[in-house]
């Protein structure tokens, strides 16, 4: 089955960056919490809240990417096009080292632990939080609408082909 077959929609995929970039939000204000040692019930249960989600529906969205949108531009004719998708691949790679660092953090704050390096905590958020942010914001503003281009021409294309099928 082609990546086009596989499709399922842009808006979901909107929603997805709108949650993450929420989700981003909150772990700034989380770091923040935990720099100023106000790690109360709803600090530790925001650290649980944000490492699940990134650690299931930012990663499954990456895939979901990877699996159905990205292929379709690979594939262009496009040289700028093509190092764009590849660099946002690469982003993927970055965004889960560095979720790879953060997470067990986010693990230790909503288990109860106190003893968080705040300095590697800090750090981690900023990386984490300054590439994702900069990634969705390449992602929607060149690669969304290329992708949207190109899958209206795939879209057209198949709608013809099954068309010529039919009469023929």
């Amino acid at each position: 089955m082609t990546a086009f077959n596989k499709f399922r929609s842009f808006e979901a995929l909107d929603s997805c960056h709108q949650k993450i970039q929420s989700h981003l939000d909150e772990l700034g204000y989380l770091a923040d919490q935990v720099n100023q040692n106000r790690l109360d019930t709803g600090a530790r249960k925001s650290a649980e809240d944000i490492e699940l989600f990134f650690s299931t529906t930012a990663r499954d969205h990456h895939a979901r990417e990877e699996d159905e949108v990205f292929p379709c531009l690979l594939i262009s004719d496009n040289a700028e096009t093509v190092a764009q998708v590849r660099d946002l691949i690469e982003d993927h790679f970055w965004i889960e080292k560095y979720w790879q660092d953060l997470s067990p953090m986010l693990k230790a704050i909503g288990s109860g632990a106190e003893d968080v390096d705040m300095g590697k905590l800090a750090k981690a958020v900023k990386l984490f939080h300054d590439l994702y942010s900069y990634h969705i914001e390449e992602e929607e503003s060149m690669i969304y609408p290329k992708a949207k281009a190109t899958l209206n021409i795939l879209q057209a294309s198949n709608a013809m082909n099954w068309d010529a099928s039919q009469k023929g």
